[in-house]
Order: C-alpha cells, then sequence, then structure tokens
C-alpha cells in the first residue's frame, strides 16, 4: 500500500506498460539494471527471466520482493532512487561490482538475487 501512496508502484506500472506488459513477466525491453533478470519498481517486478531461470534460481522473487519493502521504506522514487545509485557507486568504488558492498542488494540477499559472493577484504 505504501508503494502506492509514494507512487513508486504506479510508476513501476508505467515502466512495465512501456515494455508492452501489463504483468511484466517476459518483459522483452532491456530494464533499468541491464545485467539483471529482474528490476522491482515499487510492487512491479520487471522480470526477464523464463520459467527455466526462475526454476533454476527460486529465491529470485524473494529477493526481488525485498527491494519492493525497500521502496516503501525509502517513500518511493525520490529516496529510492537516488539512495539506490549512491549505493551502487559505493560498491563499484570498493569492489569494481555494483552490488557486492550495494546495501541495498547485500539487504535483499545477494545469493537469493543470484550476486556472485567473493571474500574481499573489509574496509
Amino acid at each position: 500500500m505504501l508503494n502506492w501512496i509514494n507512487l513508486s508502484t504506479p510508476l513501476g506500472l508505467l515502466v512495465a506498460l512501456s515494455g508492452r506488459v501489463i504483468l511484466a513477466r517476459g518483459y522483452p525491453k532491456r530494464p533499468p539494471a541491464p545485467n539483471a533478470p529482474a528490476v522491482t519498481i515499487g510492487d512491479v517486478v520487471l522480470l526477464r527471466a523464463d520459467d527455466a531461470t526462475l526454476a533454476r534460481r527460486p529465491n529470485l522473487l524473494l529477493h526481488e520482493s525485498r527491494h519492493s519493502v525497500q521502496w516503501a521504506c525509502c517513500i518511493g522514487p525520490l529516496g529510492f532512487v537516488p539512495g539506490y545509485l549512491a549505493a551502487s557507486l559505493w560498491s563499484w568504488w570498493h569492489t569494481g561490482d555494483f552490488a557486492l558492498r550495494n546495501t541495498f542488494e547485500v539487504r535483499a540477499g545477494l545469493l537469493d538475487g543470484g550476486y556472485v559472493t567473493e571474500p574481499h577484504p573489509p574496509e
């Protein structure tokens, strides 16, 4: 409900419709995150993964549902988007990877999202 109020879900629906899909499953366009099999905007998951990929990665939708909660906690696009971008840059600066130290991805579950977790030295 919060993602409707903060306009994250309507934004996600607009992006899904721009790909000419209603349920956002089999999203044909390149999602806002180029290498991601799924992207969450509010309560909308833009899913490029097919059934076989989902069968191999059963926790992917769980990971994406955690991002939905993050959108709500960040009060929608005005908080989530800049926060996520800053966290991605921070992670890239320290690891050369946009996810490994991105607090949004870490809290959504790196393994559930399909991210490789390699040991890295503490900061």
